[in-house]
Protein backbone atom coordinates (compact mmCIF):
# COMPACT_ATOMS: atom_id res chain seq x y z
CA UNK A 1 0.00 0.00 0.00
CA UNK A 2 0.87 3.54 -0.86
CA UNK A 3 2.78 5.22 2.11
CA UNK A 4 0.15 8.18 1.66
CA UNK A 5 -2.64 6.08 1.98
CA UNK A 6 -1.37 4.30 4.91
CA UNK A 7 -1.81 7.70 6.64
CA UNK A 8 -4.93 8.07 5.37
CA UNK A 9 -5.73 4.73 6.79
CA UNK A 10 -4.32 5.55 10.37
CA UNK A 11 -6.03 8.75 10.14
CA UNK A 12 -9.26 7.73 10.02
CA UNK A 13 -8.94 4.86 12.47
CA UNK A 14 -7.37 7.27 15.04
CA UNK A 15 -9.99 10.04 14.90
CA UNK A 16 -13.16 8.60 13.14
CA UNK A 17 -15.57 5.75 14.39
CA UNK A 18 -16.05 4.69 10.34
CA UNK A 19 -16.79 0.89 10.29
CA UNK A 20 -13.56 -1.33 7.92
CA UNK A 21 -15.99 -1.18 4.81
CA UNK A 22 -16.35 2.87 4.88
CA UNK A 23 -12.56 2.99 5.60
CA UNK A 24 -11.49 0.43 2.55
CA UNK A 25 -13.88 3.10 0.36
CA UNK A 26 -12.42 6.10 1.04
CA UNK A 27 -8.81 4.40 0.56
CA UNK A 28 -10.30 3.24 -3.04
CA UNK A 29 -11.23 6.74 -4.10
CA UNK A 30 -7.70 7.70 -2.71
CA UNK A 31 -6.17 5.98 -4.88
CA UNK A 32 -7.86 6.44 -7.76
CA UNK A 33 -6.91 10.08 -7.25
CA UNK A 34 -2.91 9.23 -6.65
CA UNK A 35 -3.36 7.47 -9.83
CA UNK A 36 -4.74 10.42 -11.64
CA UNK A 37 -2.04 12.77 -10.38
CA UNK A 38 0.55 9.92 -11.29
CA UNK A 39 3.73 10.74 -9.21
CA UNK A 40 3.28 14.31 -8.50
CA UNK A 41 3.20 14.50 -4.53
CA UNK A 42 2.40 16.82 -3.13
CA UNK A 43 -0.46 17.66 -5.80
CA UNK A 44 -0.42 21.09 -7.47
CA UNK A 45 -3.82 22.85 -7.26
CA UNK A 46 -3.68 22.26 -11.08
CA UNK A 47 -3.96 19.03 -10.99
CA UNK A 48 -6.28 18.70 -7.99
CA UNK A 49 -8.82 20.95 -10.22
CA UNK A 50 -8.22 18.99 -13.18
CA UNK A 51 -9.29 15.93 -11.51
CA UNK A 52 -12.90 17.10 -10.44
CA UNK A 53 -12.63 18.88 -13.98
CA UNK A 54 -12.48 15.47 -15.51
CA UNK A 55 -15.36 14.06 -13.19
CA UNK A 56 -17.44 16.58 -14.73
CA UNK A 57 -16.45 15.56 -18.02
CA UNK A 58 -17.25 11.94 -17.29
CA UNK A 59 -20.80 12.99 -16.34
CA UNK A 60 -20.16 11.89 -13.04
CA UNK A 61 -22.89 12.95 -10.05
CA UNK A 62 -22.60 15.88 -7.95
CA UNK A 63 -22.95 13.47 -5.19
CA UNK A 64 -20.39 11.45 -5.94
CA UNK A 65 -17.91 14.29 -6.84
CA UNK A 66 -18.47 15.31 -3.07
CA UNK A 67 -17.49 12.65 -2.00
CA UNK A 68 -14.53 12.80 -3.41
CA UNK A 69 -13.67 16.52 -2.38
CA UNK A 70 -14.10 14.88 0.92
CA UNK A 71 -11.79 12.07 0.36
CA UNK A 72 -9.25 13.86 -0.72
CA UNK A 73 -9.13 17.04 0.89
CA UNK A 74 -8.64 14.02 4.37
CA UNK A 75 -5.79 12.19 2.25
CA UNK A 76 -4.58 16.04 2.30
CA UNK A 77 -4.70 16.63 5.85
CA UNK A 78 -3.50 12.88 6.75
CA UNK A 79 -0.29 13.97 4.59
CA UNK A 80 0.03 17.28 5.72
CA UNK A 81 -0.23 18.97 2.19
CA UNK A 82 -1.43 22.17 1.86
CA UNK A 83 -5.82 21.99 1.05
CA UNK A 84 -5.81 24.80 -1.68
CA UNK A 85 -9.65 24.92 -2.06
CA UNK A 86 -12.26 26.42 -0.06
CA UNK A 87 -16.48 25.14 0.64
CA UNK A 88 -17.51 27.14 -2.80
CA UNK A 89 -15.56 25.10 -5.11
CA UNK A 90 -17.36 21.45 -2.98
CA UNK A 91 -19.87 20.33 -5.41
CA UNK A 92 -23.53 20.97 -4.30
CA UNK A 93 -26.14 18.77 -3.82
CA UNK A 94 -29.93 19.38 -4.29
CA UNK A 95 -31.81 18.41 -1.08
CA UNK A 96 -35.06 18.71 -3.42
CA UNK A 97 -37.11 15.94 -3.64
CA UNK A 98 -38.84 14.64 -7.07
CA UNK A 99 -41.99 16.12 -7.95
CA UNK A 100 -44.21 13.18 -7.99
CA UNK A 101 -43.28 11.68 -4.86
CA UNK A 102 -46.52 9.28 -3.01
CA UNK A 103 -47.68 11.19 0.47
CA UNK A 104 -48.59 9.02 2.86
CA UNK A 105 -52.41 9.35 2.28
CA UNK A 106 -52.01 8.28 -1.59
CA UNK A 107 -50.10 5.27 -0.32
CA UNK A 108 -52.19 4.14 2.04
CA UNK A 109 -55.27 4.59 -0.58
CA UNK A 110 -53.02 2.32 -3.11
CA UNK A 111 -52.93 -0.65 -0.69
CA UNK A 112 -56.35 -0.23 0.93
CA UNK A 113 -57.59 -0.56 -2.98
CA UNK A 114 -55.80 -3.80 -2.92
CA UNK A 115 -59.32 -5.35 -3.23
CA UNK A 116 -59.21 -4.40 -6.82
CA UNK A 117 -56.05 -6.16 -7.84
CA UNK A 118 -54.52 -8.85 -9.26
CA UNK A 119 -52.99 -11.19 -6.80
CA UNK A 120 -49.66 -10.35 -8.97
CA UNK A 121 -50.44 -6.52 -8.97
CA UNK A 122 -50.65 -6.92 -4.82
CA UNK A 123 -47.62 -9.08 -4.60
CA UNK A 124 -45.48 -6.31 -6.57
CA UNK A 125 -47.24 -3.68 -4.15
CA UNK A 126 -46.23 -5.49 -1.15
CA UNK A 127 -42.90 -5.56 -1.93
CA UNK A 128 -42.56 -1.87 -3.31
CA UNK A 129 -43.99 -0.50 -0.32
CA UNK A 130 -42.77 -2.30 1.94
CA UNK A 131 -39.34 -2.66 1.38
CA UNK A 132 -38.99 0.47 -1.05
CA UNK A 133 -37.55 -2.06 -3.74
CA UNK A 134 -37.13 -0.35 -7.63
CA UNK A 135 -38.68 -1.51 -10.89
CA UNK A 136 -35.61 -3.64 -11.45
CA UNK A 137 -35.66 -5.12 -8.24
CA UNK A 138 -39.12 -5.95 -8.95
CA UNK A 139 -38.61 -7.46 -11.55
CA UNK A 140 -35.73 -10.12 -10.19
CA UNK A 141 -37.71 -11.37 -7.78
CA UNK A 142 -38.62 -15.37 -8.25
CA UNK A 143 -39.72 -18.06 -6.46
CA UNK A 144 -36.53 -19.09 -4.92
CA UNK A 145 -35.81 -15.51 -3.22
CA UNK A 146 -39.16 -16.25 -0.70
CA UNK A 147 -37.75 -18.33 1.66
CA UNK A 148 -38.81 -19.34 5.83
CA UNK A 149 -40.14 -15.48 6.43
CA UNK A 150 -37.35 -13.76 4.49
CA UNK A 151 -36.42 -12.19 0.95
CA UNK A 152 -33.62 -12.13 -1.42
CA UNK A 153 -33.58 -8.63 -2.90
CA UNK A 154 -31.11 -9.07 -5.75
CA UNK A 155 -27.88 -6.53 -5.73
CA UNK A 156 -28.81 -4.10 -8.93
CA UNK A 157 -25.87 -1.87 -10.34
CA UNK A 158 -23.80 -0.95 -7.78
CA UNK A 159 -26.74 -1.52 -5.20
CA UNK A 160 -26.56 -3.89 -2.42
CA UNK A 161 -28.38 -7.43 -2.02
CA UNK A 162 -29.47 -8.51 0.67
CA UNK A 163 -31.62 -11.42 2.58
CA UNK A 164 -34.62 -9.20 4.65
CA UNK A 165 -37.24 -10.25 7.30
CA UNK A 166 -40.93 -10.14 5.46
CA UNK A 167 -43.48 -8.68 8.08
CA UNK A 168 -46.44 -11.07 8.67
CA UNK A 169 -48.57 -8.22 7.45
CA UNK A 170 -47.69 -8.78 4.02
CA UNK A 171 -47.29 -12.40 4.16
CA UNK A 172 -50.80 -13.43 2.97
CA UNK A 173 -50.09 -11.06 -0.69
CA UNK A 174 -47.00 -12.87 -1.03
CA UNK A 175 -48.29 -16.80 -0.84
CA UNK A 176 -51.14 -15.97 -3.10
CA UNK A 177 -48.53 -15.60 -5.96
CA UNK A 178 -45.45 -17.43 -7.52
CA UNK A 179 -43.21 -15.08 -9.29
CA UNK A 180 -40.68 -15.14 -12.07
CA UNK A 181 -38.58 -13.05 -13.46
CA UNK A 182 -40.19 -10.23 -15.77
CA UNK A 183 -38.55 -7.42 -17.93
CA UNK A 184 -38.63 -4.13 -16.74
CA UNK A 185 -40.92 -2.92 -18.67
CA UNK A 186 -43.74 -5.33 -17.84
CA UNK A 187 -43.50 -3.63 -14.02
CA UNK A 188 -44.16 -1.07 -15.54
CA UNK A 189 -47.51 -1.86 -16.93
CA UNK A 190 -48.05 -3.49 -14.17
CA UNK A 191 -47.51 -0.30 -12.03
CA UNK A 192 -50.07 1.29 -14.45
CA UNK A 193 -52.67 -1.11 -13.90
CA UNK A 194 -52.50 -0.79 -10.28
CA UNK A 195 -52.74 2.90 -10.45
CA UNK A 196 -55.70 3.02 -13.00
CA UNK A 197 -57.30 0.72 -10.25
CA UNK A 198 -56.90 2.68 -7.48
CA UNK A 199 -58.82 5.99 -7.73
CA UNK A 200 -55.95 7.77 -7.11
CA UNK A 201 -56.22 11.01 -9.18
CA UNK A 202 -52.45 11.68 -9.87
CA UNK A 203 -51.30 13.64 -12.89
CA UNK A 204 -48.60 11.62 -15.01
CA UNK A 205 -44.56 10.97 -13.94
CA UNK A 206 -45.74 8.63 -11.17
CA UNK A 207 -43.49 5.18 -11.34
CA UNK A 208 -42.46 2.51 -8.60
CA UNK A 209 -39.42 4.75 -7.84
CA UNK A 210 -42.31 7.58 -6.15
CA UNK A 211 -42.70 4.70 -3.64
CA UNK A 212 -39.34 4.02 -3.26
CA UNK A 213 -38.57 7.96 -2.55
CA UNK A 214 -41.57 8.35 -0.38
CA UNK A 215 -40.41 5.73 2.31
CA UNK A 216 -37.03 6.53 1.91
CA UNK A 217 -37.98 10.01 3.12
CA UNK A 218 -40.41 9.07 5.85
CA UNK A 219 -38.04 6.41 7.20
CA UNK A 220 -35.22 9.05 7.99
CA UNK A 221 -37.76 11.14 9.58
CA UNK A 222 -38.78 8.30 11.96
CA UNK A 223 -34.99 7.64 12.68
CA UNK A 224 -34.23 11.55 13.45
CA UNK A 225 -36.94 10.87 15.38
CA UNK A 226 -35.35 7.94 17.45
CA UNK A 227 -32.28 9.56 17.61
CA UNK A 228 -31.25 6.98 15.44
CA UNK A 229 -28.49 7.24 12.35
CA UNK A 230 -30.66 8.34 9.46
CA UNK A 231 -28.49 6.61 7.46
CA UNK A 232 -29.82 2.95 8.62
CA UNK A 233 -32.68 4.32 5.47
CA UNK A 234 -30.31 4.11 2.99
CA UNK A 235 -28.89 0.49 4.06
CA UNK A 236 -32.68 -0.82 4.27
CA UNK A 237 -33.45 0.48 0.78
CA UNK A 238 -30.21 -1.04 -0.40
CA UNK A 239 -28.08 2.00 -1.73
CA UNK A 240 -24.37 1.59 -2.80
CA UNK A 241 -21.96 2.11 0.04
CA UNK A 242 -20.44 5.09 -2.45
CA UNK A 243 -23.71 6.80 -2.40
CA UNK A 244 -24.27 6.47 1.30
CA UNK A 245 -20.68 7.86 2.13
CA UNK A 246 -21.09 10.46 -0.42
CA UNK A 247 -24.57 11.38 1.31
CA UNK A 248 -23.27 10.72 5.26
CA UNK A 249 -19.63 11.56 4.83
CA UNK A 250 -19.35 12.51 9.01
CA UNK A 251 -22.15 10.24 10.14
CA UNK A 252 -21.29 8.78 13.60
CA UNK A 253 -22.54 6.23 15.00
CA UNK A 254 -23.18 7.59 18.38
CA UNK A 255 -26.37 8.34 20.44
CA UNK A 256 -25.14 10.28 23.24
CA UNK A 257 -22.15 8.58 24.98
CA UNK A 258 -23.43 4.91 23.16
CA UNK A 259 -21.49 3.40 20.78
CA UNK A 260 -23.89 1.69 18.20
CA UNK A 261 -22.03 0.17 15.90
CA UNK A 262 -21.65 -3.29 17.37
CA UNK A 263 -25.43 -2.91 16.58
CA UNK A 264 -24.80 -3.30 12.66
CA UNK A 265 -22.96 -7.21 13.75
CA UNK A 266 -26.29 -8.48 14.35
CA UNK A 267 -28.13 -10.42 12.25
CA UNK A 268 -31.28 -8.39 10.20
CA UNK A 269 -30.47 -5.69 12.61
CA UNK A 270 -31.63 -3.16 9.80
CA UNK A 271 -35.39 -4.90 10.09
CA UNK A 272 -35.18 -5.15 13.70
CA UNK A 273 -35.26 -1.35 14.23
CA UNK A 274 -36.88 -0.20 11.07
CA UNK A 275 -40.23 -2.40 10.88
CA UNK A 276 -41.76 -0.90 13.96
CA UNK A 277 -40.95 2.35 12.43
CA UNK A 278 -42.44 1.35 9.20
CA UNK A 279 -44.49 4.17 7.96
CA UNK A 280 -46.34 2.10 5.30
CA UNK A 281 -46.50 -1.95 6.58
CA UNK A 282 -49.48 -0.98 9.05
CA UNK A 283 -51.75 -0.12 6.11
CA UNK A 284 -51.98 -3.81 5.19
CA UNK A 285 -53.36 -5.54 7.74
CA UNK A 286 -56.31 -6.93 7.95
Amino acid sequence: MRTELKNLRQALTARERKSPVTIKNYLIAANRFLDFISNELPPSEKKLRRFFAQQQEDSIGPRTQNYYFIVIQQLYEANSWVWPLSRNDRPEISEKLPINVFTVDQIKTLIENRGCYSFEERFYLALATTFGMSRLELAQVDSKDIKNGKLHIKPIRHGKGRWTVIPPEIMPELNEYFPRQLSASTLSVIFKRILAKSDLEVTKGYSWFSIRTALWERLKFALAQNELPIDMADRYLRFSETTINARYPAMAYLVGDRDIMPLFQRPFILDTVLLPLHPFVRFWQG
